[in-house]
Formats: structure tokens, C-alpha cells, sequence
């Protein structure tokens, strides 16, 4: 049983994905000295903790239904509103009330989006880019949002961290901050749900064939409503999460995150026909991608060039399952011509 376990590792994607993590880090290492350094590992985690949660997002709609690139958005928006009502009301309690203020308005979204793909069977891809310039107009115009501090149930919580490392080389310091704790539960809840519910072997048998989960008995229309009411709530959390990590309301500069997003979940092994993918693979390439972002520098190459980067990254990445797929199909034909002869 174990020697199975350990021959399938190495066609796992998220096998490769730990490869690369490993041959960058110890290459960025090498080159600057710099890598292992607390401060540095802190700072990778605390870079990555916002797409973490919008990959959780993405993925739950990836293996589920199809792409959803409105999460940042809702964010964005439920979280503007939240605050809003904070200051507005002069409330001066918990940070908690805030952010299930922020998600009853990004569930209501989320579940905007489910309606109208569970009921008129559109493309997920499609209304999520529609409700998407939707919450966009809403937020810019009709709101006019702009930049702004938070109220100071929020901004007590951003100034607090789990700990704080120094570099003793560089002097230089990082702190954990409070939302890591939360990305943990988002994780915990969501691997629990889909690993050992029903519900969860319904989210992927609906990715993996519709009309057969239907005549397994599970209620289709329903799990893929509930998806999408609960990436909105998620993305309401991750977008105050980005917030209280910014230490400020910033509206404009959530737009365009979805992209890098669905290229670390595509990354780590996630299927874009559905019905495939992990949770592991999910958080390896989000955590893959925030090493590029944030470590290239230690080696002296321009920020301009971290672009370059992260595309070929996703391609060999993205490649890597083709490539599986296509040894692994030619081997069952050699091994089959050679039982013939």
C-alpha cells in the first residue's frame, strides 16, 4: 500500500510545484543569502495571505461550476460597505462584527451570481465578469470610493500582530499579522468540508460530470447556489483581510488580482474543465507565486522583469499535467503492444 502511495507522488502536480518551490528557494539562497532570513519568510507569508484566500475562492468555482473573476470585486465592494457602516453608525466594538457585516453583503453578491448561473445555466465565466464591471460601477460611481482610513475597530486589529521577527544582519523587521490565523480557518473548514462531507464529494462530481452527479443524487442546482453564496462571504473576508493588512481602504487596487489568482490555482494542478484539483495544490501556487514577487529582487533582477517570471513559471507549470498525461498515455500503449507480442 505504502510503496502505491509513494509511485504515485511523483504524477501528482503538486509534487513538481514542491520541486520548483525547492530548487527556487534554495537558487534565490545561493544568489543573495538572503532567503531563509526570518524577516523574509515572514514576508513571504504575509505577501501571500490575500491571494490564499482569493484562491480558495477561485478554486471552489473551478472544480465546482467554472471560472469566477468576481471575488476581488465583491471584496472590494462588501468591504467598503461594512466600513461604511461602521463609521456611519459609530460603532466601537468588535473587528468580528465588521467582517460578518462585510460577509451578509458578499454573501448576498456571491448569491447573485449563483441565481443567475443555476437559472438560466450561463457560462460562470461570463456573469462573474458582468457582475464584476457591475460592482466595479457601483463601488467608483455610484459610491464614489476613494481612499480611506479605517474605523478603529479595524485599525486596532491591523495594528496588531501574532509576532514579529528582526533580521539580525539587516536590521530589518516583519510581523505576522492576525489574518494568517484566518486564511488557517478558511483553509481547516474548506479541506474538512470537501475532503470529508458529502457536500464536498458533490462539489467535485458536479466539476467532474453534471449529469452524473444528478442521477447519484446530488442536488446540483443547490450546491452550485451555495458555492457561490459562500465565495462571496470568502472573498468579503478576504477583502477586508487586504484592508487591515494595507492599514487603509484602498478601492482601486483590488481590480486585476483574479488573474494571478487563477494562474496559481491552474498552477497547482486545478483543472480549468473541472472536477480536478486540490487544496495543497492550490496554496503551492499561490505560495510559488508570492516567492517570485516577492524574492527576485534578493538576486538583483528589476521588478519589471518578475512578469516574465511568473508567465514562464505558469506555462512549465501548466505544462507539466499535459506532459504527465502524455507519458503516461504512451507508456499503457507501449506496455500494451509488448502483452500483444
Amino acid at each position: 500500500m505504502m510503496k502505491k502511495r509513494f509511485a504515485k507522488i511523483p504524477k501528482e502536480t503538486e509534487f513538481w510545484v514542491l520541486m520548483i518551490i525547492v530548487a527556487l528557494s534554495l537558487i534565490i539562497q545561493a544568489r543573495s543569502g538572503q532567503f531563509f532570513t526570518n524577516n523574509n519568510i515572514v514576508d513571504i507569508i504575509r505577501s501571500m495571505i490575500y491571494p490564499a484566500m482569493g484562491a480558495i475562492c477561485a478554486y471552489l468555482a473551478f472544480v465546482s461550476t467554472g471560472p469566477d473573476v468576481s471575488f476581488p470585486l465583491i471584496g472590494a465592494l462588501s468591504s467598503y460597505i461594512a466600513i461604511m457602516i461602521t463609521y456611519k453608525t459609530g460603532f466601537k466594538g468588535s473587528w468580528i462584527v465588521v467582517y460578518l457585516i462585510a460577509m451578509v453583503f458578499g454573501a448576498l453578491m456571491g448569491s447573485l451570481n449563483g441565481f443567475i448561473i443555476v437559472k438560466y445555466r450561463f457560462p460562470a465565466l461570463i456573469v462573474t465578469l458582468g457582475t464584476s464591471s457591475i460592482f466595479s460601477g457601483i463601488l467608483l460611481g455610484t459610491f464614489q470610493a476613494e481612499r480611506m482610513d479605517l474605523p478603529e475597530p479595524l485599525s486596532k486589529y491591523a495594528q496588531g500582530a501574532l509576532f514579529t521577527v528582526k533580521n539580525a544582519k539587516t536590521g530589518l523587521g516583519s510581523s505576522m499579522p492576525y489574518t494568517f490565523v484566518l486564511l488557517i480557518i478558511l483553509y481547516a473548514v474548506a479541506y474538512f468540508v470537501l475532503n470529508y462531507t458529502m457536500i464536498g464529494r458533490g462539489v467535485y462530481a458536479i466539476g467532474g460530470d453534471e449529469i452524473a452527479a444528478e442521477r447519484a443524487g446530488f442536488n446540483v442546482k443547490a450546491i452550485r447556489f451555495g458555492i457561490f453564496t459562500i465565495n462571496g462571504a470568502v472573498a468579503a473576508i478576504a477583502g477586508m483581510s487586504y484592508a487591515v493588512m494595507s492599514n487603509k481602504y484602498l478601492p482601486t487596487e483590488y481590480a486585476g488580482g483574479e488573474m494571478v489568482v487563477i494562474a496559481a490555482i491552474v498552477l497547482g494542478g486545478t483543472r480549468l474543465t473541472g472536477g480536478v484539483g486540490t487544496l495543497r495544490g492550490c496554496i503551492g501556487g499561490t505560495l510559488l507565486l508570492a516567492m517570485v514577487t516577492n524574492s527576485l529582487i534578493l538576486v538583483g533582477i528589476n521588478i519589471n522583469w518578475q512578469k516574465v517570471f511568473i508567465g514562464a513559471i505558469i506555462i512549465l507549470g501548466t505544462a507539466i499535467p499535459a506532459l504527465q498525461t502524455y507519458l503516461t498515455s504512451r507508456w499503457n500503449k507501449n506496455k500494451k503492444a509488448e502483452e500483444k507480442s
